[in-house]
């Protein structure tokens, strides 16, 4: 008899149960239309959110601050009180496939350093395909043997092999022409590489993830972006953004268009707040 507590891909199978639970989705055998399913129950369930990465800094001042905590976290996202960045979303999706039985590893995104962002490599049936959670509306397994386009809500995002046919690049469309946005290798990452990543992103002035506020909730026809006081909605017709002021404002945002009513964004809100008190002073 298999109690809870035994394990499953190295997580407990309490943890999977509850994990496939929070996404609303059965467990099936694994296969590229189940992948589909875990993939857009995941996309629609977890909102990108760097609040819980600037609390974290907060928590630990000095010195690196702790890993991720897979329990920790998924009782968070049940109780609605926490989303999650790309290395978050890796971390945890990437433990929930394994666990599923699926062939994933991480991989790494340079965008201005390596590591910058995280996603996810999956292998099915001798294919493979980039399972990315970073923010963008990418509800479908990407496969990373031939170009792909996504568009949504006015958003377009190409992905397409690199010159070598090695790794993968993403391509956003800015003011009328494809930019590079991100190159993926797509071999499993130096783990001291990844770390080091990891603690940078926490670092003040090495990337917007603990300087800046921004959230991202991606549904199936729009967009809602919150970033440093201005809340965009993004659809087929355009877009249109309004600004946002005050902890009350943003606590009845993050419950009503991200769906995280227990996000402590004012605490966030006062974090972020304190270096320009300090330089006032």
């Amino acid at each position: 008899m298999t109690s809870d507590s035994a394990r499953a891909g190295g997580m407990p199978r309490d943890w999977v149960r509850r994990y496939l639970g929070f996404l609303g989705v059965h467990h099936r055998s694994p296969s590229l239309a189940a992948l589909g399913r875990l993939t857009r129950a995941h996309q629609s369930s977890v909102t990108f959110e760097n609040v819980t990465s600037i609390l974290r800094r907060r928590a630990q001042p000095d010195g690196p601050v702790p890993p991720i905590d897979p329990e920790a976290l998924l009782q968070a996202w049940e109780e609605r009180r926490s989303g999650g960045l790309c290395f978050e979303v890796a971390e945890m999706f990437g433990r929930l496939l394994v666990a599923l039985g699926y062939r994933a590893h991480p991989v790494l995104g340079f965008i201005t350093f390596l590591g910058h962002h995280q996603a996810v490599l999956v292998e099915i049936d001798g294919r493979r395909f980039l399972v990315d959670g970073g923010g963008a509306p990418f509800f479908e397994p990407i496969p990373l043997d031939r170009e792909v386009e996504v568009r949504l809500a006015g958003l377009a995002y190409r992905f397409r092999p690199d010159e070598a046919g090695e790794n993968c690049v993403q391509d956003r469309w800015i003011d009328g022409a494809w930019a590079p946005f991100c190159r993926y290798e797509l071999r499993p990452p130096d783990p001291d590489v990844r770390e080091a990543a990891y603690q940078r992103h926490h670092t003040p002035g090495q990337s917007w993830v603990v300087d800046n506020l921004r959230l991202i909730r991606c549904a199936e026809r729009e967009v809602y972006t919150l970033r440093d006081g201005l809340l965009t909605h993004y659809t087929a017709g355009g877009k249109h953004s309004e600004s946002v002021s005050g902890a009350a404002a943003h606590l009845r945002i993050a419950a009503e268009f991200f769906r995280l009513p227990g996000l402590p964004i004012d605490e966030a809100l006062e974090t972020l707040a304190e270096p320009a008190r300090q330089r006032l002073a």
